[in-house]
């Protein structure tokens, strides 16, 4: 293999090699003699197959020698190089009578107002999908059909004009292209950016471009609003904006980078006009009916054996292992193990695995494992382990593990742990917190049962979680402790006054009592008044009803029961009783979170 790459590299050479020769009316082989000398190398050919003796004349100043050759031989001879020899064959096809079913062009793009050969153009045929690169030299070579009525050669190249090209003869051609500059396109940040890249002197890499797919109309507005006043510099919002766009575009590149091909990412970046193609099937993102140009082509229906690649999808696509399209999706879309979308969905998107979507999402959204939304969120999202939405949720969110989104603005968040920044409705799950106007109290109180306990609220005020843990250390006729969980609703009454409902459910722990005897359990309906001091700090009191109970008789000695006691429900507890109802009352201090 590294001789093969070595020789590939060696014979590339020889016909990029560039001479200045000048021969008037001298034989065929003379002629070639003094070209092999100039470019040292040689040329294999067979003089029955190529006559040596007819006179050429030609005049070439710094010039490659597959150019030269061209000039000499037109289509009547192939040629091909082998380490320091390019052989001369005849061109079979040159004679045939028939007409081919294929024709090749064949050339190079150059700048015309440098005559610099342009490198990683685009050529493509929009109606077969043909296409190809520009080598580092600036040579292409495609395959096209002779069947079409019509062929016209699209040819791009990232910061020039592109140009469109009719094909009138279908037969081999040898075309030089020309390009003209984009002097509207702003190029210096690209050219910034390249200067600083690091150099692979083992390999030829290509630069992943940053893109601008079609889109369709976003289903909202953008979360973030940079304004900036006239002749003011720019302001905080402005510089996180920025950041998020950044970051955004590199999280766009490198996701292309991971799926496309070295030409599909060159297409990519040169080729700014949206295909459309009614249906596509692909076995790998290369390897497909759209060919190399897949990831400019938007298709009504998709179907994909392992991974497809496209720019977008209108209907539906289905893909056994991966799905992944650069821009919009409308319809469904399924996938064995994940679907990635590089802007929009609106519709239905299920895969086992992962769905990926770095724009807006409208519809529903569902996997066994993890959905991710980049920006904002319509419609419902279901996950085994977790969901995330990057920017606003109007909707719903299920999950059995964790639910994240930055702002709830419509819908709940329904999960074992829910997170928001800010939130308009109700979390419903074991553990919800949210940051900027969520309702959090760390709490420290007395009551009959326990001296000290402490307890931390976390949620919204109509519905927050309890953890709490209550101990007597080691007095007498006291538990060891209780550790208890519940819900709780808060209603604010003006002026730093606010009432709250509290129901917990806890495990009581006796002293010197095995973990596996612990039978004891505790469920606390309590009711506070709460009144803030300043912005931090709230005092609290209020009455609470008890039903303590257990499988053992005679654990909790009323008689003996000191500090605040217990107003007993029906009889008053005897030796033998298991079961203990009472009304008492708490008191304590709360910390509060400065937003409440």
């Amino acid at each position: 293999m590294i001789l093969s790459i070595a020789s590939n590299v060696s014979a590339q050479d020889l016909l990029e090699k560039r001479i200045s020769i000048r021969v008037t009316n001298q034989p065929l082989d003379e002629t070639l003699q003094k070209i092999g000398d100039l470019g040292d190398f040689s040329f294999s050919y067979s003089p029955d197959m190529i006559d040596i003796k007819s006179k050429v004349s030609i005049q070439a100043i710094n010039q490659s020698v597959r150019e030269i050759l061209i000039e000499i031989f037109k289509d009547k001879v192939t040629f091909k190089e082998r380490r320091k020899y390019i052989i001369l064959q005849k061109n079979t096809d040159y004679d045939k009578p028939e007409k081919p079913e294929n024709f090749n062009l064949n050339g190079y793009i150059i700048d015309n107002k440098t005559g610099r050969k342009l490198a990683n153009a685009s050529i493509y045929e929009s109606v077969t999908l043909a296409s190809a690169v520009s080598n580092r030299y600036g040579y292409y070579k495609i395959r096209l059909p002779t069947a079409p009525a019509a062929i016209r050669l699209e040819i791009r190249k990232e910061d020039y004009i592109g140009k469109t090209i009719a094909i009138p003869n279908r037969q081999d051609t040898y075309l030089q292209i020309t390009l003209t500059p984009d002097t509207l396109k702003p190029i210096s940040g690209k050219l910034v950016a390249q200067t600083k890249s690091k150099v692979d002197s083992l390999h030829h890499k290509v630069e992943i471009p940053q893109f601008s797919a079609a889109s369709a109309p976003a289903p909202f507005a953008d979360t973030i609003r940079p304004e900036v006043a006239m002749n003011r510099g720019p302001d905080r919002t402005t510089v996180e904006y920025d950041k998020f766009k950044n970051t955004y575009r590199k999280v766009q590149n490198r996701f292309v980078s991971a799926f496309a091909s070295a030409s599909q990412a060159i297409h990519t970046r040169n080729i700014e006009d949206t295909l459309h193609r009614p249906f596509q099937a692909s076995i790998l993102p290369f390897l497909g009916t759209n060919h190399q140009l897949s990831g400019n082509i938007v298709n009504d229906y998709s179907i994909n054996l392992i991974a497809g690649y496209s720019l977008g999808v209108n209907k539906l696509e289905v893909g056994s292992i991966f799905n992944v399209v650069r821009g919009n999706v409308r319809g469904f879309q399924l996938a064995g193990v994940g679907n990635i979308v590089g802007k929009d969905v609106v519709g239905f998107q299920y895969a086992n695995f992962l769905n990926l979507t770095l724009g807006n999402f409208t519809g529903f959204q569902g996997t066994n494992f993890i959905n991710y939304t980049g920006k904002n969120f319509r419609g419902f999202q279901v996950a085994g382990v977790g969901n995330v939405v990057v920017g606003v949720l109007d909707g719903y969110q299920f999950s059995a593990g964790y639910n994240y989104a930055h702002t709830v603005r419509k819908g709940h968040q329904i999960g074992f742990v829910n997170y928001s920044d800010s939130s308009a409705h109700v979390p419903f799950g074991l553990f919800s917190f949210v940051q900027t106007n969520g309702y959090r109290r760390y709490e420290f109180s007395s009551d009959e049962l326990n001296y000290f306990n402490t307890a931390f609220k976390t949620g919204v005020s109509r519905f927050y979680n309890i953890f709490s843990l209550g101990f007597n250390g080691f007095l007498s006729n006291k538990p060891l402790l209780s550790l208890g969980y519940g819900f709780g609703t808060a209603q604010k009454l003006g002026r730093g006054w606010m009432v709250n409902a509290d129901a917990t459910l806890s495990v009581v722990v006796l002293k010197n009592q095995k973990i596996e005897d612990i039978n004891i359990g505790m469920l606390k309906i309590a009711l506070g008044i709460e009144k803030k001091i300043g912005n931090q700090f709230a005092l609290f009191a209020g009455p609470t009803l008890n039903l303590l109970g257990g499988e053992d008789s005679g654990f909790f000695k009323s008689s003996e029961t000191k500090g605040i006691r217990p107003i007993w429900i029906g009889e008053k507890p005897t030796a033998s009783t298991k079961e203990y109802t009472w009304l008492g009352f708490q008191a304590g201090i709360r910390f509060c979170n400065l937003t409440r």
